[in-house]
């Protein structure tokens, strides 16, 4: 039931030579890498929107792409987000929605399972709805954008770096939004982006892609986890760690979130009791103890495990700890110095201090 294939395309000045693979059904496939690397010539085949692609594509046992055959887009049953939002202006918000489903029952399929409800709630669109698009925010514009491609009742969304065009205000407003589609829709999603930050809060899986080839396809947690992982390329590592909302103590204004057999405090967050989220944490906010202390002006203290050490990074090393009953894993930078004199070794239990966390925005 999965998207497979192998695709080949030359272009002028770039080829295309994805090798085989296989997307799952479920979840944010997040397609990864520089500018250049071949993300948005990868989605554009997969959609069908390059004649000259060659190879064998198949979603949920439709052959897209044989030798000698190519479906036509309209037949595939599915939708593209573009960077920059295409609406019709002549129409209002509505009926610009509306348009998504009109096209749907024109077709062969009338199932309906995204309903024009379920999209205005999604995507909060309700006080919108009578305004026309010229005269929306770009944040606002790609909302309705996404609701019209839902709408049209796609059995896999293809979404081509739908903040690339945005600012950082009008990103911040929509990646709540985009989380909320992944957590409700039951249908694939595979999102192009060149944003470490994205794929952190969004991704389930990630393809990284360089030069035209897909280098290596990954779960989330081990894309995190993988040492000298393209994500992180900056001087200054975080992780980013999956969490769910235990309670909120409104008297010290902190919120308790749990992580895995472990328990995080941070500044209260509005978010309800039992509800998932994405926290990160800096490489450098995190120490390491060898007990807990009995007072400390750190809230928060967990227990870890050391599961392995890179040691090519200067005068530092990063730490990648392992939190009881939570695949994703916990980075600490630490000193060479601090590295020797406290004999780190794989497998050795500590205390890891971290004295700052915050969600990701």
């Amino acid at each position: 039931m999965s998207l497979k294939g192998h695709l080949n395309l030359n272009l002028d000045t770039f080829t295309l030579d994805t090798g085989e693979f296989e997307l799952p059904e479920k979840g944010v496939t997040a397609i990864f890498g520089r500018s250049g690397s071949g993300k948005t010539t990868l989605l554009r085949c997969l959609a069908g929107l390059e004649s000259e692609v060659s190879g064998q594509l198949s979603f949920q046992n439709q052959a897209w792409l044989t030798v000698g055959h190519q479906t036509p887009i309209h037949k595939r049953k599915l939708a593209y987000v573009f960077q920059e939002a295409s609406l019709f202006s002549h129409l209002s918000v509505e009926d610009n929605l509306r348009y998504g489903l009109k096209r749907h029952k024109a077709s062969e399929d009338g199932e309906i399972f995204i309903h024009f409800d379920q999209v205005v709630q999604w995507l909060t669109l309700t006080k919108l709805l009578t305004r026309h698009s010229h005269t929306l925010s770009g944040g606002e514009r790609q909302r309705v954008a996404i609701g019209r491609a839902l709408l049209s009742q796609p059995k896999i969304l293809l979404m081509d770096e739908p903040m690339a065009s945005l600012d950082l205000f009008a990103k911040r407003e929509i990646l709540p939004y985009l989380e909320r589609l992944r957590d409700e829709l039951a249908i694939p999603i595979i999102y192009v982006t060149h944003s470490p930050e994205e794929v952190e809060r969004l991704a389930d899986f990630v393809l990284f892609m360089e030069q035209g080839r897909i280098t290596h396809f990954e779960e989330i947690e081990q894309a995190l986890n993988q040492s000298g992982t393209p994500l992180y390329q900056e001087e200054n590592p975080r992780s980013v760690l999956s969490a769910k909302v235990e309670s909120h103590d409104c008297e010290d204004g902190l919120s308790c979130l749990k992580v895995g057999s472990e328990f995080l405090w941070l500044p209260i967050i509005s978010k309800e009791e039992g509800e998932s989220l994405r926290v990160v944490v800096s490489a450098q906010q995190v120490s390491l103890l060898a007990e807990k202390p009995d007072q400390s002006s750190v809230l928060n203290h967990l227990t870890v495990t050391v599961k392995s050490i890179d040691y090519e990074r200067g005068c530092s090393v990063l730490v990648h700890l392992a939190i009881k009953n939570s695949p994703w894993p916990l980075l600490a930078k630490i000193t060479k110095r601090s590295l020797r004199r406290l004999e780190l070794k794989e497998g050795q239990e500590w205390i890891a201090a971290i004295k700052s966390v915050s969600i990701l925005n």
